[in-house]
């Protein structure tokens, strides 16, 4: 019998309104683990390239990982695959929380959706019983109304993924979400499911994934669980509440964001991402005034402590923490003042895109952004990045206040931003023409407003600065889902313990890799690899911050698979070369990318913590295509390469 996974997945049709299983093999589930992984390959050999992602044609995909639905920590997301409608190559998108366990409990893999519905839609697995239901009585809810009305139907134990008015919409910023604010946000996956008239994925199921050895799951879990858990000591949680206001120190010590893993679990216990909220913003990390300003003097210290951790926590009233996680980095907060009674903690990247980014030091707004942008299920980076696009246009006299309804679009206006936020979730006047992120925009508006897009192949770029961290000018100019600091970047990473074999056993950097470009792109492959495996397990970004996780011992708990690193980084090399794949064969140049000069220092910072950096990226993924066996000239992987990754399906894609 098949260990770790049920060996099949759904396909549902919404034009002939019908379900079909298909099993899939030991030996693919050996070559792509589960998530994304096994995703792209099934999205790759079902969908014709140059589909269009709007289509009827088009495949999304719904994909836990490998240990996703189980007890093995940090394990609880799942990805939402597909073409991506904003930047055209291959899109993926994670979410934590609990609806990716509810997959698995239904007994699949994963879940791939085809075709359109002739009128507004919702799918349903409840306990083996398979349906696609009207669902016009939901359109124009947002996500919260949607998963109440659906409960108060079928019982508070559902699990949803569904789309709110911006996905409705077919914003090409719009996101999945699911239990009543973690999003699958980027790559623009909302608008595929709007485009489908698919509103949700109702989901209740009480399947048992086979385990291999339950015992060695049950011990490995403990001993995981029982280092990462823990609340922190009375001079800890003094030092913890001082953390936020450290910024200024940091800053003037040049210190490494690199923290023990013991710390840095308790830190995102206490504090959550936000923690980085002040931090970042002094050390030059966080993105400000649309990449054109400097933290410590267009946004100084007085103004990012408004909204700093400690000001955000003070509202929490219980901790959040997605499936199987002992760290429950998130919360739920209550703000009576607005009238917020349960609402989930506005996240780093979100208040770095509606603080930093817009000079906006409004806490009361980034509460209210935040609540907005979940309820309509649209990606907080692309629509903060958007908005800094029109405030820069509007400063230099492209946008008037003709364009923007009457709305004085100037840097740290909270009330002008809340109500633009409100406009593009409803496509409503100038919001119609930002509702597609900044690059679509600034084709409309034309009169020299691209220069004022920060965007990479058409996703805006995310709130951590090459100048801070320089491989993320790498992975935003060239991994097939561009613009994000989840892909794989080695100056990222290193920020937890992966390397010395801290992470996971026997994984490691070549020695002086800091120092020598040649080393440093065989770590970046390392890092690329690994990232792959993690992810197609289902784990956290953050598992990496936390010190040694029992990957091969767990994925033989789990399958009975005799695995070694080797082969783990093999299956990674695959999984990155697929994506590459896919992106390219959708006619997506990614060598000709480039990134908007001013997000890599060009020209220069000529004060502040980046003060004389410019990124070079290019010469380093010309190094990086021929460590990972790709032609350097256009990105495409050699046909050996293909060869060797049991990629021959893909060839004809290519050449």
């Amino acid at each position: 019998m098949t260990k770790g996974y049920f060996g099949k997945v759904l396909w549902i049709d919404l034009s002939t309104e019908s379900f079909k299983e298909e099993e899939i093999s030991d030996e693919v589930y050996k070559q792509y683990l589960g998530g994304y992984g096994l995703g792209c390959k099934l999205i790759s050999e079902n969908m014709a390239s140059n589909t269009d992602p709007l289509s009827e044609n088009s495949i999304l995909g719904f994909f836990p990982g490998l240990f996703t639905g189980t007890m093995a920590p940090l394990s609880g997301r799942y990805m939402v695959v597909g073409k991506s409608p904003l930047t055209g190559g291959w899109g993926d998108s994670n979410s934590g929380g609990t609806f990716g366990p509810e997959i698995k409990k239904c007994g699949y893999d994963g879940i791939l959706i085809k075709g359109i519905a002739n009128n507004p839609k919702f799918v349903i697995i409840n306990e083996g019983e398979k349906e696609i239901l009207d669902a016009s009585d939901l359109w124009g809810l947002d996500i919260i109304e949607t998963e109440e009305k659906l409960k108060q139907r079928y019982g508070k134990f559902i699990k949803t993924a569904l789309i709110g008015q911006a996905g409705e919409n077919l914003s090409l910023i719009s996101g999945v979400a699911n239990d009543k604010g973690r999003i699958a946000a980027r790559s623009g996956l909302g608008a595929i499911m709007g485009s489908k008239n698919l509103k949700c994925l109702v989901l209740k199921g009480k399947k048992k994934i086979p385990i291999h050895n339950r015992e060695d799951l049950i011990k490995y879990t403990q001993i995981y669980n029982e280092a990462a858990s823990g609340e922190p000591g009375r001079i800890l949680n003094y030092v913890l509440k001082k953390l936020p206001n450290m910024a200024k120190m940091v800053r003037r010590l040049n210190m490494d964001m690199a923290a023990p893993a013991g710390l840095t679990n308790k830190i995102y216990k206490k504090l959550g991402t936000c923690v980085g909220n002040t931090i970042a913003v002094e050390t030059g990390d966080t993105p400000v005034k649309n990449w054109a300003g400097i933290g410590m003097y267009d946004y100084p210290f007085e103004k990012s402590k408004k909204l700093s951790a400690n000001n955000i926590i003070k509202y929490k009233k219980k901790e959040y923490g997605c499936y199987s996680c002992p760290v429950r980095c998130g919360g739920i907060l209550e703000v009576p003042e607005l009238g917020l009674e349960e609402t989930h903690q506005p996240e780093y990247e979100t208040c770095a895109a509606f603080g930093a980014m817009l000079l906006n030091d409004d806490l009361d707004s980034i509460f209210i952004i935040n609540e907005l942008c979940n309820r309509a299920a649209i990606d907080t980076i692309s629509t903060g990045c958007t908005i800094s696009f029109a405030i820069e246009c509007y400063e230099n006299g492209i946008l008037t206040k003709d364009d923007t309804n009457g709305l004085e679009l100037n840097w740290g206006n909270s009330e002008a931003i809340i109500e633009l936020v409100k406009k593009i979730i409803n496509r409503e006047g100038i919001g119609d023409i930002l509702a597609d992120g900044a690059k679509k925009a600034s084709e409309r508006i034309g009169k020299g407003s691209e220069r004022y897009s920060m965007t990479s192949l058409g996703q805006e770029i995310a709130m951590h600065s090459p100048k801070a961290f320089e491989s993320l000018a790498f992975s935003y100019a060239y991994d097939p889902t561009p613009g994000r600091h989840t892909t794989a970047s080695v100056d990222f990473y290193d920020t937890g313990s992966v390397d010395d074999e801290k992470f996971i056993k026997g994984f490691k950097f070549p020695e002086g890799w800091k120092d020598d470009i040649h080393l440093k792109i065989k770590a970046q492959k390392l890092t690329s690899c690994i990232t792959q495996v993690t992810n197609s397990l289902g784990l956290c970004m953050f598992t990496s911050l936390f010190g040694q996780y029992p990957v091969i011992e767990m994925i033989h708990a789990f399958t009975g698979w005799d695995i070694n690193l080797e082969q783990l980084l093999k299956i990674g090399h695959r999984i990155q070369t697929l994506r590459q794949s896919f992106t390219l064969r959708e006619g997506v140049k990614i060598t000709e990318n480039k990134l908007p000069n001013r997000t890599v220092g060009i020209p220069p910072d000529e004060k502040g913590p980046n003060e004389g950096i410019s990124i070079e990226y290019e010469a380093f993924y010309k190094g990086y295509c021929e460590e990972m066996g790709w032609n350097p000239k256009n990105g495409y992987p050699l046909e050996e390469t293909l060869k060797d990754l049991d990629l021959e399906f893909i060839i004809k894609d290519l050449y």
